[in-house]
């Protein structure tokens, strides 16, 4: 019954979490519209937002294995909302600036490398082994129902009547937040008892014990070829989403709550393909889930370059997201199932470290990309052309990680029931 109960209220936290998170995303990149018409610093606000998980993923990782995973939660939700605090009543009283905005940005995301990360080491000990695929799923549809349908959409909204109310709202699920987890029963140790009196005291071999995490990824081959993967589909997804709201409102001529409206489409195919993985994983492996997942994402993303139908970007939104979160909830199964638990937040936090972290580096990317294309084609094509190369990266990604694992046995080590 406890852990039932605990289940419920790490479910209610994350998704007042991302209900939030969607108002304020879906807020910031029209705040900044308003402060700047420049892609390059509207990418670096962004930026600001990834870079946390560039800098902390990996010692992240290895407090999540030293302490108490409910008091990392805990401190994370106190420090995003005292940040919304302080945001809301900057924005309110009309001090916000680019510079000031990038501060907050970066400070949340620092809060949500904690959050996020931790999120994901407890999902294990609160569920069975064989229920892994539904709980993620069952978790990623919450976050995408909360954050790309009812956050965006309320946030595109929300905007139209004041710019404020967005960051207000998402202050109260904060509050709300907090008092969910301080509410959860047990701290939530890594490993067994022996191991929770260990967290307790003094960590001694920081960076041996960070460096056993990206050793266990390096030795597995299986591991070692998903993260290079990793890398590569995050650093071209980061660019496209770094000139979004701008291919939005330029090339297809959208407004903010039309955008809104976009953003829910694809959200639902993300809600079908959450709900969709644990079936397809009991009719494919999980090599052949990857797979086709990225090929299907650099085709459709390819299409998505080539048109400036609204109608047909929003079709093809929601197919590309589909399959991003087959993707996403694949791999996130893989760690979970195969990684012993006391070192799955450092395991964790290597992938977090290069596919999150590479997205600071993608945002700025998109932006400075945008910037150099308009010195030489029109501004319609050179938001397209994020998209474009997409599609090639993708393709090519998918081809060479088919070939690279065309002789690995998914049931060749015991440690990969995957």
């Amino acid at each position: 019954m406890k852990i039932k109960s605990n289940y419920t209220k790490l479910f209610g936290a994350f998704s007042l979490t991302f209900l939030g998170d969607g108002l304020t995303l879906a807020a910031v990149p029209w705040l900044i519209s308003n402060l700047t018409s420049d892609t390059l610093y509207a990418s670096v606000t962004m930026t600001a937002l990834r870079l946390p998980w560039l800098l902390f993923s990996l010692p992240v990782g290895v407090l999540i294995d030293r302490y108490s995973r409910k008091h990392m939660l805990i401190g994370a939700g106190f420090t995003r909302m005292i940040l919304l605090l302080g945001l809301t009543l900057c924005i309110w009283g009309g001090w916000i600036s680019i510079p000031m905005l990038a501060l907050f940005m970066f400070g949340i995301g620092l809060s949500r490398v904690v959050f996020d990360s931790t999120v994901q080491t407890i999902i294990p000990q609160l569920v069975d082994e064989n229920k892994l695929e539904k709980a993620n799923g069952q978790f990623t549809a919450g976050q995408l129902i909360t954050s790309d349908i009812l956050g965006v959409a309320l946030g595109g909204f929300i905007i139209t009547l004041h710019i404020v109310f967005p960051f207000a709202i998402d202050t109260v699920t904060a509050v709300i937040a907090l008092l969910l987890l301080i509410a959860l029963k047990g701290s939530f140790y890594p490993g067994n008892r022996e191991a929770a009196e260990k967290g307790t005291q003094p960590m001694k071999n920081w960076k041996q014990e960070m460096w056993s995490g990206i050793q266990y990824v390096y030795h597995d081959r299986f591991l070692r070829g998903l993260a290079i993967l990793s890398v590569t589909i995050t650093l071209m997804y980061s660019i496209i989403l770094a000139t979004q709201i701008f291919f939005v409102r330029d090339v297809l001529q959208l407004d903010a709550f039309a955008f809104g409206i976009l953003i829910s489409i694809a959200t639902i195919g993300s809600i079908v393909g959450s709900q969709a993985v644990a079936y397809m994983r009991n009719k494919w492996t999980t090599k052949q889930l990857i797979i086709s997942s990225i090929l299907c994402m650099g085709i459709i993303y390819g299409v998505v370059g080539l048109t400036t139908n609204a109608y047909a970007v929003g079709a093809l939104y929601f197919c590309a997201a589909f399959f991003i979160i087959v993707y996403n909830v694949t791999r996130s199964s893989i760690l979970q199932r195969s990684v012993p638990n006391e070192l799955l937040g450092r395991v964790g936090s290597v992938f977090r470290f290069l596919s999150f972290g590479i997205s600071a580096i993608g945002t700025l990317l998109g932006g400075l990309l945008v910037r150099i294309s308009e010195t030489t084609f029109d501004r319609v094509f050179s938001l397209q052309m994020p998209y474009l190369l997409l599609s090639l990266v993708y393709i090519l990604s998918g081809l060479l990680f088919t070939f690279k694992m065309q002789n690995h046995s998914e049931n060749q080590r015991n440690t990969h029931h995957v």
